[in-house]
C-alpha cells in the first residue's frame, strides 16, 4: 500500500454544513495558558500571536532569533509583519548551545526568542535555564510544537505556543495559539470557504485509495490514475496560496468537527508504537541512521534519519509507494546563516512517515523496503583524468554514476592519483585514491582488489585505455566486470561492454563476443548528463544583434586546438561580428595564456570552467568542437558544428557525423594543423552565412539521441 504523503478523508465522516461547539482538545490544556485559538493552519497561528504581541506590548522590539534549521514557512508573518530575523546555530543533534542563545538576544536587542524541539524530543532542554533568565530580561518566548504536539515538556514556560493540527490529523485545516496574554482573535477571518476547497483533494486521495485496493491485481486505466497527480497538484496549489495569504482565518467547522471526535491519547499511542517499532529496525543500518538517540523522541510527527545519499533514498522510496518528505527546503531569509552543521541537517535528513493511520503492517513495509535500499549493490568505477588522460572519461563516468545513485544503488569512485579529486568532490561523488601510476595499471591490482573487498564492490566498470585484458583477467574472480570500449582494439574478458558511438557497426561485436557479454552498443547508451535532456532549445532565442560560436576542445587539449583556432578565427573578417563562447578545460596547458588572449578581443568570452553547458550551448548559434561524447550533447541541444579529430579513438566519428551533413569535418588536427584550423574557419563561415543549412543540421542532429543513455547503462550495471 501507499504510505505517508497528505491525509485522506473519507467524505462519508465529514459534516460539510451546521456549527460546531467551542472545540477544546484535552492536550492543548497541558500548556497551562488562559487563551487559546485555533486557526486555519500553523502559520496563520503564528501571525496571530504576532498581531496580538505588537498589540499588547507595543513598545516590543522587532527582532527574533529564529534556529536556522527552520521551515520557511515559519519566516512567512515574521516578514509581513516587519521584523527582522537572526538565525541561531542548531547542530546535527537539533541542538543548541544556550550561551550563543544569549549572547545573540543581547548583541541584537531581540525582542522575541522562537523555538522549536524537533520530532518529539525536547532538543530544546538545554536552552530552558538560559530562556527563564532571558524571560525574566522581558525578552518573550515563542515555541513551535509542530513536530513535537505530544512532547510532555513542551509549551510551559513560553509566552506563546503554537502549532500546526492539519500536520497531526486528518483535517482540512487546523493550528493553534495558546498564550497568557490577550489573543487578538477579532483579526480572524472566517475559514470556511479554505476549509472547503482543502477538504476536496483529501477526500479525492481517499477515492483514490478506495479504488486502488479494489483493483488490486486487475486493470489501472490511465484516466484512474491520472486523479493522484490530479488531487497532488490541487494540494501543492492550495499550499502555495496558503503562503501568498497575509491575514489569519479561524479553523473551519468541517475541521473543528472532526477534531472534536478525534481520539488524541489512541493516536500518541500508535504514533510511539510505531515509531519504535520502524527505529529498531533501522538501527544499525550503513546508509541511514536515526538522528535522535533511542527514547528520546515522545511520538513525534515523523522519524527522522539522515542519509548519506538523501535524494536517491528518497527517490527509492517513492518508487515502492514509502512517501518520505524532506523537512525542509532551505529559504531565502536563512540561506546566509547556514553553517556546516545546518547544511548537512537540509542536505541528509528525511522524514519517515509514522502516523496513527499505519500500524505494524505497514511499518514492516517501510523497514524491508529500507532493507531492501540498504542491500542495494556498490557499482566501483575506475577512471583517471590528469594533463594525457582527458576529463571526459571522469565526467561521463559521474553522470553515470549519477544515474546509479538515482536509482538506489552505490558507488565508489578508484583512481590511481588525486588529480581528479576535486572534480569527484564538486560532484559529490566517494572516491578512494590507489596511489599507483595510472599507465601501468596491472601495477595496482594488488591494492585494488583490497579496496573491492573493503568496500564491498560486486560490480566495476572501467574506462580506461591502459586496461589490457590481462588486468580484466586477473580481476575476474573477484567482481562483475563493464568497460568502455571506442576502437574494438582488444578482446576483453568483461560481462558488460559500452559503446555508444554509432560506429560501432563497423565492429563485429556480436560475432566475437557470441554471448559471453551483455553489448550496450550504440547511441541509445550514450551517456549525456540530465541537462541535457532538458526542453531548453530556444530558450535563449529572443532578437540576438550578434552570432554566438561556442568552442571547446575537451578536457586536455593536448594539441592546444582551442587557442591556434581562436587566433585565426577573429582575424577573419567574416567572422568580425560573431561572439566566442571559449570553454577551457581544467587541465588545459594553455589555459593562462587563452585567458590573457580573450582579455585584448572584446568578442571572446572564456569559461573556466563552464558550470552550465548546456545552457550555454542553447544560447549559441554554432559550436566548433574535437570529436568525442561532446558531439553528442551539441546533438541533444541541436547546435550545428564543425567538428575536427584529435586523438586516435575519434577516427570513426568522422564517418557518422559526415553522413548527411550533420555535420562538418575539418580533418585530424595531428596530422596537419594549419589545414584542420583553415577549414573549421571555413566551416564556421558557412554556418554564419547559411541559415538554411543550420535549420537542416539542427534538425538531423535532434534524431541522433534521446539523452537516456546514462540512465539505461546504470539499469545494466545494477543488474549484472
Amino acid at each position: 500500500m501507499e504510505i505517508g504523503s497528505i491525509f485522506e478523508i473519507n467524505p462519508v465522516a465529514v459534516k460539510t454544513d451546521g456549527e460546531t461547539g467551542a472545540l477544546h482538545l484535552a492536550r492543548t490544556d497541558q500548556y497551562g495558558k488562559k487563551e487559546i485559538c485555533f486557526t486555519a493552519s500553523g502559520r496563520e497561528a503564528i501571525e496571530l500571536a504576532l498581531i496580538s504581541l505588537e498589540r499588547e506590548k507595543p513598545d516590543v522590539s522587532k527582532c527574533c532569533l529564529m534556529p536556522a534549521y527552520m521551515c520557511d514557512c515559519v519566516f512567512l508573518p515574521f516578514r509581513h509583519r516587519g521584523w527582522k530575523l537572526v538565525f541561531y546555530p542548531v547542530n546535527r543533534d537539533l541542538e543548541t548551545a544556550g550561551e550563543e542563545l544569549f549572547r545573540l538576544a543581547f548583541a541584537h536587542d531581540a525582542g522575541l526568542i522562537f523555538i522549536h524541539p524537533y520530532y518529539g524530543a525536547d532538543t530544546c532542554a538545554g536552552l530552558r535555564g538560559q530562556l527563564a533568565a532571558l524571560r525574566k530580561r522581558g525578552i518573550l518566548v515563542m515555541e513551535d510544537v509542530t513536530q513535537s504536539y505530544y512532547l510532555d515538556q513542551a509549551g510551559k514556560d513560553a509566552d506563546f505556543v503554537v502549532g500546526s493540527l492539519r500536520k497531526w490529523y486528518a483535517v482540512p485545516d487546523g493550528g493553534f495559539v495558546a498564550s497568557d496574554l490577550v489573543l487578538a482573535e477579532d483579526v480572524a477571518e472566517s475559514g470556511e470557504a479554505y476549509g472547503r476547497e482543502r477538504l476536496a483533494p483529501l477526500v479525492r486521495k481517499w477515492e483514490y485509495l478506495r479504488e486502488k485496493e479494489r483493483r488490486l491485481g486487475g486493470a489501472l486505466t490511465a484516466g484512474w490514475l491520472s486523479g493522484k497527480a490530479a488531487y497532488l497538484k490541487r494540494n501543492r496549489a492550495l499550499e502555495n496560496e496558503l503562503d501568498c495569504y497575509q491575514g489569519v482565518r479561524r479553523i473551519s467547522h468541517i475541521s473543528a468537527e472532526i477534531l472534536s471526535r478525534v481520539n488524541e491519547e489512541e493516536a500518541r499511542r500508535q504514533r510511539a508504537e510505531n515509531y519504535d517499532a520502524l527505529y529498531d529496525r533501522i538501527c544499525g543500518m550503513k546508509r541511514l541512521w536515526p538522528v535522535l538517540l533511542r527514547g528520546e523522541a515522545q511520538a513525534p510527527l515523523y522519524l527522522p534519519v539522515y542519509a548519506k545519499e538523501r535524494d536517491s533514498l528518497q527517490r527509492f522510496l517513492d518508487r515502492h509507494g514509502v512517501y518520505a518528505p524532506v523537512l525542509w527546503p532551505v529559504g531565502e531569509e536563512n540561506r546566509e546563516a547556514l553553517g556546516g552543521n545546518e547544511t548537512y541537517i537540509f542536505e541528509h535528513m528525511l522524514a519517515l512517515p509514522i502516523d496513527q493511520r499505519y500500524g505494524p503492517v505497514q511499518m514492516e513495509q517501510v523497514a524491508e523496503t529500507l532493507a531492501l535500499y540498504e542491500e542495494q549493490p556498490v557499482i566501483g568505477i575506475r577512471a583517471d583524468a590528469n594533463e594525457t588522460v582527458a576529463t571526459g572519461h571522469i565526467m561521463r563516468c559521474i553522470t553515470i554514476a549519477q544515474q546509479i545513485i538515482k536509482t538506489g544503488g552505490q558507488v565508489l569512485f578508484i583512481t590511481a592519483d588525486g588529480q581528479a579529486d576535486d572534480m569527484l568532490d564538486q560532484a559529490g561523488m566517494e572516491h578512494v585514491c590507489l596511489h599507483t601510476r595510472w599507465d601501468r595499471m596491472e601495477e595496482e591490482l594488488p591494492v585494488l582488489r583490497e579496496v573491492l573487498k573493503l568496500a564491498g564492490i560486486k560490480t566495476l566498470l572501467v574506462d580506461s585505455y591502459q586496461a589490457q585484458p590481462a588486468y580484466f583477467e586477473e580481476l575476474r574472480a573477484f567482481v562483475k566486470l563493464a568497460c568502455i570500449d571506442d576502437c574494438f582494439e582488444q578482446v576483453y574478458p568483461v560481462d558488460a561492454l559500452i559503446n555508444y558511438n554509432a560506429y560501432h557497426t563497423r565492429f563485429p561485436y556480436a560475432e566475437t563476443y557470441d554471448g559471453k557479454a551483455k553489448l550496450l552498443l550504440g547511441t541509445d547508451y550514450v551517456p549525456l548528463r540530465e541537462e541535457f535532456g532538458m526542453t531548453r532549445i530556444g530558450d535563449a532565442q529572443e532578437e540576438k544583434t550578434h552570432f554566438s560560436v561556442l568552442l571547446a576542445s575537451g578536457g586536455g587539449d593536448a594539441e592546444n586546438a582551442i587557442s591556434g583556432i581562436l587566433q585565426r578565427a577573429v582575424q577573419m573578417q567574416e567572422l568580425k561580428t560573431v561572439v566566442f563562447h571559449v570553454v577551457v578545460g581544467a587541465y588545459h596547458p594553455q589555459g593562462d595564456a587563452i585567458e590573457a588572449f580573450a582579455k585584448t578581443c572584446e568578442n571572446v568570452k572564456v569559461y573556466r570552467p563552464c558550470l552550465d553547458m548546456a545552457g550555454l550551448m542553447a544560447d549559441c548559434d554554432a559550436a566548433v568542437s574535437a570529436a568525442g561524447t561532446m558531439l553528442f550533447e551539441l546533438c541533444a541541444m541541436q547546435v550545428p558544428t564543425v567538428f575536427f579529430q584529435s586523438a586516435d579513438n575519434q577516427r570513426y566519428d568522422r564517418e557518422f557525423f559526415e553522413e548527411e551533413e550533420r555535420m562538418l569535418f575539418a580533418g585530424d588536427i595531428r596530422q596537419d594543423r594549419e589545414a584542420c584550423i583553415g577549414a573549421v574557419c571555413e566551416g564556421l563561415k558557412r554556418l554564419v552565412s547559411d541559415a538554411a543549412l543550420r535549420e537542416r543540421m539542427a534538425g538531423r542532429l535532434a534524431r541522433v539521441t534521446d539523452g537516456l543513455g546514462a540512465e539505461r547503462i546504470a539499469g545494466e550495471l545494477m543488474r549484472l
